[in-house]
């Protein structure tokens, strides 16, 4: 009776493993075993190709998908550093005349000033919230703070406040 597996050639060699599986691997084994009537080492075979195959896979899809990161995040530097190149040029090109000027500096004027956030200190004026309303009640001195709390000094005597309560008016006068 002739072989179905063809003869090894030269470029094709065999190699041996020897594993050691959880014996209810090796009984699924036996059990695909007699249902599709391959042998154990056929079996194994294909699912070591299976799984090289998948890999291989997926090793495609994430360089591709690190190419389409990649190419991405190119295109966003260009358009960012495109952006900043049209801003600056047309500050720098733009010629104004004196009634141009007049309206700039009206604009700047009416600008308000960005804030300078700082952490609430000892003698900085503050407004307080009253409670149940959205007035606010006489301005009165820090005296004391913690993380989210300032304590300021009333007619009744020392009373502390979450600081989310608190409006600032002015600082500590130096």
């Amino acid at each position: 009776m002739e072989s179905l597996n063809p003869p090894p050639t030269n470029s094709l060699t065999n190699h041996s493993l020897t594993i050691e599986i959880p014996s209810e691997l090796y009984t699924a084994l036996l059990a695909k075993v007699s249902t599709t009537g391959k042998t154990e080492t056929e079996l194994v075979i294909q699912g070591l190709q299976y799984i090289l195959e998948e890999i291989s896979q997926q090793n495609e899809e994430e360089d591709r998908f690190l190419a389409l990161e990649l190419n991405l995040e190119r295109k966003l530097k260009q358009y960012v550093e495109s952006l900043i190149k049209d801003r600056v040029s047309s500050s720098e090109s733009s010629e104004y005349s004196p009634k141009d000027n007049l309206a700039e500096e009206s604009d700047s004027k009416r600008a308000m000033p960005i804030p300078t956030i700082r952490p609430l200190q000892v003698g900085d004026r503050v407004l307080i919230l009253e409670p149940d309303s959205p007035y606010y009640m006489a301005k009165l001195s820090v005296i004391k703070t913690s993380l989210i709390r300032a304590t300021v000094e009333t007619d009744s005597g020392e009373k502390t406040f979450l600081k989310r309560d608190l409006r600032f008016v002015e600082a500590a006068s130096e």
